[in-house]
């Protein structure tokens, strides 16, 4: 039931949420459905064929010609330098090599060709094949409370497999219901279009009021209950307030907050809950399949680390309809991945933190050619 503290409560709500915190902190312990799957599982499946460097202007991908530009691509390197793969460690290395010996995009694009191939993964099963396609995340801001109240009454969960295990498979309706459960919850969101974003992404920046003052804390996905996932945009597609198949983030939010009883029910549509941890502020956002680091906003990107090593280099490119010209690189690197960016078409890239990274993510969605960078034997 929803209840607005007393005086009391308020005092003490900074202790309760550092204790809170102080239970679900880093290091975490990622279920198989965000732990990146192992290298070897996707052998099988794909087959790596080197492509001729004519179809992309890989001169397009070079980073000197913009400070903030250069700054994250040194960034993004040095967090693939963390890699506990051999060959992306190699080619992470080489990549700067050239960077640092390169004075035109060029000269940088030719040392590219000459030490690596470009090599396309095809997917051999049908299955894991899907249509070519880029996604966007992005770090959620986002007002929270540590104790519910009327206006504050979605519950982030922490890590439910800790305290209790029984609990951790429940769908969200039941989870949400229960009593105990409620021990469970790092902090409490004003709506459903807030929980949303916050387990959509896998990564929040919580601002929260206490009596001491607006105080931070940084969360990051750990665990999921399992259950099948449905977006908070499919469930008000179905009950037709958008478009199935044009709706955008910006719709999303329209509807959801215009509509908040059905954005409430179609919150609970979605049976999979995705559980969080504090992370330490130089570890966030935190990396996925590296021995630590974090995300670097315009270069990282998740993708299905069965296929692509974690810290390994990509190759994306638009797919332009009916045009022979190259087509211009980007390089991104795998430094993340998530139980739906699954095959070797698919690439969720990270935009970074706040609402115009949101925005921008929310709007990401492209056909792209997917190549990877791979050192010449």
């Amino acid at each position: 039931m929803s209840r607005r503290p007393d005086a009391r409560g308020v005092v003490t709500a900074a202790t309760v949420f550092a204790l809170a915190l102080a239970s679900c902190t880093t290091p975490h312990t990622y279920e198989p459905s965000l732990h990146p799957p192992t290298h070897e599982q996707g052998v099988a499946t794909t087959a790596f064929v080197t492509r001729p460097w004519s179809e992309v202007d890989i001169a397009a991908a070079y980073p000197k010609n913009d400070l903030a530009r250069r700054i994250a691509f040194l960034m993004a390197c040095d967090v693939s330098a963390k890699s506990s793969d051999a060959s992306a460690l190699a080619e992470s290395a080489a990549l700067l090599e050239i960077y640092e010996s390169s004075t035109t995009a060029e000269q940088f694009a030719q040392e590219i060709q000459e030490r690596f191939e470009l090599v396309e993964c095809v997917p051999l099963d049908a299955q894991i094949a899907g249509a070519p396609l880029m996604t966007g995340y992005a770090t959620v801001v986002v007002d929270a409370r540590v104790l519910e109240d009327p206006d504050f009454n979605y519950p982030i969960f922490g890590d439910v497999r800790v305290n209790h295990p029984e609990f951790a498979a429940l769908p969200r309706r039941e989870l949400m219901a229960l009593p105990a459960a409620r021990t469970d919850v790092i902090a409490w969101v004003r709506d459903p279009l807030s929980l949303a974003l916050v387990e959509t992404n896998g990564t929040a920046h919580l601002l929260i009021e206490t009596s001491e003052g607006k105080r931070e804390a940084r969360i990051s996905r750990v665990a999921t209950n399992g259950r099948a996932w449905t977006s908070l945009g499919s469930a008000l597609a179905s009950r037709g307030l958008l478009d199935a198949k044009t709706y955008t983030l910006n719709d999303v939010i329209r509807e959801a907050t215009s509509n908040p009883a059905i954005a409430h029910e179609a919150l609970l549509d979605n049976e999979r809950v995705v559980f969080f941890a504090s992370t330490r502020a130089d570890l966030f956002p935190p990396t996925v399949g590296l021995q630590g680091g974090k995300l670097v906003a315009g270069y990282s990107c998740a993708a299905d680390q069965s296929v692509y090593p974690a810290g390994s280099i990509l190759v994306t490119t638009d797919q332009e309809q009916g045009s022979t010209a190259p087509r211009a690189a980007r390089l991104v690197f795998v430094h993340d991945a998530g139980g739906a960016i699954t095959g070797p078409r698919r690439v969720d890239a990270y935009f970074g933190e706040g609402m115009e990274a949101l925005y921008r993510a929310g709007e990401m969605r492209a056909a792209i050619g997917v190549y990877r960078l791979r050192l010449r034997k």
